[in-house]
């Protein structure tokens, strides 16, 4: 009777056991479950964006081959920055002047263990590889093509998708890179016609709340055509301006 009582704690104990460890794998399972993702965009569906990068890519004023290599690695750059969930996203600054992105994906996230479990490594493989990185390095290829426009409306443009749905203060590490020889020439304000503070003014007009939290990387673009405005003062201008509305920037060139 004894040894039977001892044989049933023993299998009690045992069944306990794997109960628990089932219940385990299935809770590690659970939390672990990669995100639902948009089956367009492959960005998360049950969990806000993690982040978005803009790369605008200024086309109103041609540049050389040589400017379109480096906006190649620049891109190639960025994108392996932006992490997993993070929206990342290529608009075109030209004569039509379209936000429309011409490039616009989340980073799902190079294959692991559980979403390979979930999804399959041959989806997973195909979705970073191809959409993301492949897709991008497509696009790309377009966009470094010269070109040029009657206008380089850079303030109004930036303002407009500061304004967008993906790109709010609601979402978090917000990015914008800008490509361009920065200099402003529109009907608001022209840097070859108005005085250099002047930006400054603009530019918290229209970039005022909404550019709060956003980390600005402009990519000077050194084309040689300076139309007798430095990029000495250029880039004074757009320090006053950015000094305005507390910005953090940061300023290189591209040559």
């Amino acid at each position: 009777m004894r040894r039977d009582r001892e044989a049933n704690r023993r299998y009690a104990g045992f069944t306990a056991g794997v109960l628990f460890t089932i219940l385990l794998l299935s809770l590690s399972v659970w939390v672990m479950r990669p995100a639902e993702l948009d089956a367009a965009t492959l960005c998360p569906t049950d969990r806000p964006l993690a982040g978005h990068t803009v790369v605008i890519v200024d086309r109103t004023d041609r540049w050389t081959q040589a400017m379109g290599a480096a906006l190649t690695q620049l891109v190639e750059n960025a994108q392996r920055d932006t992490d997993k969930y993070e929206k990342f996203s290529i608009v075109s600054l030209d004569a039509q002047q379209s936000v429309h992105p011409l490039f616009s994906v989340c980073n799902p996230g190079e294959p692991t263990f559980w979403s390979d479990l979930y999804r399959g490594r041959r989806y997973t493989m195909r979705d970073f590889e191809q959409r993301f990185v492949g897709a991008a390095e497509r696009i790309v290829e377009d966009v470094r093509e010269p070109s040029e426009a009657a206008t380089s409306p850079i303030v109004e443009y930036v303002h407009r998708w500061l304004g967008s749905d993906d790109f709010n203060a609601a979402v978090q590490h917000r990015r914008l890179i800008l490509v361009s020889d920065m200099r402003q020439n529109s009907p608001l304000y022209s840097i070859y016609a108005g005085a250099e503070d002047q930006l400054g003014d603009v530019v918290e007009r229209q970039f005022g709340p909404a550019a709060q939290g956003v980390s600005f990387d402009v990519y000077f673009v050194a084309h040689g055509r300076d139309h007798n405005v430095t990029e000495d003062e250029v880039r004074a201008a757009w320090d006053r301006a950015f000094g305005r509305i507390g910005a953090d920037y940061s300023w290189r060139q591209i040559s």
